[in-house]
Order: structure tokens, then C-alpha cells, then sequence
């Protein structure tokens, strides 16, 4: 297995099928097949199910197909690297809620500071931004707890509240608990779920869960619809939302998350990154 094997890969995939990627690759469409029947031998598992159209991955490729696109983008990015200062670009990973923090004055003066920097970020889940740091795809990760942190460096924030969002309608008598909202219907990130689940089922209080979503963006877009109340950190009042909305802090101590800045363990950070980590102190 190699680099030039992944690419092919990536491109069937990509293409939809065989004969697309061929084409797209200048090159004829047996030895392709050719080199794609080697891979599945090679790894001893079947990455693509060949129907008369469209291709279809199996969850082995499925699997295969993400970690191509790693080992490519490091690729490429180590070629990048030896063209210029590895101190030029900063590679970080973050969380959809954590992504309204670079809005900060102090991460944009670092910004005006250093114009010679480029970023590249990549935006995922806590345990997706995990995988990256490990993998050497990014060097900094802006992930929420809780997580393990055996195998990283952490630096963390002052932990927050969770808010309640939502029309004004919801909003008529005052509300501060997550209690007060038990007959509301809910919109809440899979990232938190387990969190107010616990909560809720330690307090015997009966939540209606409505919506369950991977982006507090989107929790703020189904909240802005109607549906119900949306409950995430109060940090993502720092994303883009309709200021018609009402929110409320929720009073719950068990609720609070904290935000984390991870790096590589026995792994020497950069003066750059570390600067750059320094401004959210």
C-alpha cells in the first residue's frame, strides 16, 4: 500500500465509479481495477461494493476512505512545510461551539501581530479533534470536556453555563433550572447529551427531547424555527444568531462544561502555537 494507491482510492470514491476515476486519472480503466483488487488483497478486506452504476463503500472503505484523506492532507502539508517555515502556519482543530473564541480582542490582535501566519482549521467533534491532534493532522486542539487526556498535554479554560435559547414564547414565566424547562421540547448537541441525561436522571427530572443535532450552529438555526428551546454553553452566543431570540442562564452547576486547549504529549510546542495558546490566559 502506498501513497499513489491511496490517491487512486480517493478518486474512485470520489468519482462514483470506476470508469469515472479512470478518466479523471488519464489512465485506462483495467489497470485501475487492477490496482484497486491488489489494495483489497493487500489489506484483506473489501472496500467497495461494485454494482452496475454507482459504486458503494463498505464499512471497511468507509473507514479506509477517511484515512486516506489524513495520510494525503499530512502529505501534503509536509510537503508544504519543507517549502517554508514550519512556524508560518498554524494547524488547529475545533469544536463548533468553541468556534465563536477567535473573536476574542486578544486572539485578534495575535492576528494583526503576526500577518505572515496562515490557518488551517479544521472543525469536528471533541473526539474527532482527538484523532486529528494524534494523527499529526493538526497540532492544536479547542475541544470541550469532558475527554480522555491520557495521551495529551491540556490547558484548560474557566468551565461555563449552559444556556436555554429559544422564542419568547417559551420564555413567559421565569426560568433557570433545566427543571423549569422539563415541558418544554428540547433541542440538544449529541455532545452533551449524556451530560444533561445524567443530570436529569440523578435530579428524577423527565426531559422532552426533541431535537439531537452535531453543531451548536444548528442548534441556534432549529431554535430560531420554533421547534423548542435549545441548550448549549453560553459560549455559543459568540456564534452568528437571530438577536430575537431570549436565553436565560441555567443555574445548574452540574451542567457547566469547560473548554480545553490539547496538544501532543513529549511533543515540543512551537514559540508561535504557544503564543498563540498564551492570549486565551
Amino acid at each position: 500500500m502506498d501513497i499513489r494507491q491511496m490517491k487512486y482510492f480517493k478518486t474512485i470514491v470520489e468519482e462514483g465509479t470506476i470508469s469515472k476515476a479512470a478518466k479523471k486519472l488519464h489512465m485506462a480503466q483495467p489497470p485501475l481495477s487492477m490496482q484497486l483488487k491488489q489494495l483489497e488483497e493487500e489489506l484483506s478486506v473489501i472496500l467497495l461494493k461494485r454494482g452496475n452504476k454507482q459504486i458503494e463503500l463498505t464499512e471497511a472503505g468507509n473507514r479506509f476512505y477517511k484515512r486516506c484523506l489524513q495520510i494525503l492532507d499530512l502529505t501534503e502539508i509536509t510537503k508544504n512545510e519543507l517549502k517554508q517555515s514550519y512556524q508560518d502556519v498554524l494547524r488547529i482543530g475545533i469544536t463548533s461551539s468553541n468556534s465563536g473564541l477567535i473573536q476574542q480582542e486578544s486572539i485578534q490582535e495575535f492576528i494583526k501581530k503576526n500577518k505572515h501566519v496562515q490557518y488551517a482549521i479544521h472543525e469536528g467533534s471533541t473526539y474527532e479533534i482527538l484523532d486529528l491532534l494524534l494523527s499529526h493532522n493538526i497540532d492544536l486542539g479547542i475541544v470541550r470536556t469532558p475527554f480522555d487526556t491520557s495521551q495529551v498535554n491540556t490547558f484548560y479554560l474557566e468551565k461555563e453555563p449552559m444556556i436555554a435559547i429559544g422564542k419568547k414564547e417559551y420564555f413567559i414565566n421565569t426560568k433557570r433550572k433545566i427543571k423549569d424547562f422539563k415541558d418544554t421540547p428540547l433541542i440538544i448537541h449529541q455532545r452533551y447529551l449524556p451530560l444533561i441525561n445524567d443530570y436529569c436522571l440523578n435530579k428524577l427530572i423527565q426531559i422532552q427531547l426533541k431535537v439531537t443535532c452535531d453543531d451548536s450552529r444548528t442548534s441556534l438555526i432549529w431554535a430560531n424555527s420554533g421547534i423548542g428551546v435549545a441548550i448549549c454553553p453560553m459560549s455559543s452566543l459568540a456564534l452568528p444568531y437571530d438577536h430575537s431570540l431570549v436565553y436565560t442562564i441555567l443555574e445548574d452547576k452540574n451542567l457547566y462544561t469547560g473548554i480545553a486547549f490539547i496538544t501532543r504529549k513529549n511533543e515540543e510546542v512551537s514559540a508561535l502555537l504557544n503564543e498563540f495558546i498564551e492570549r486565551f490566559k
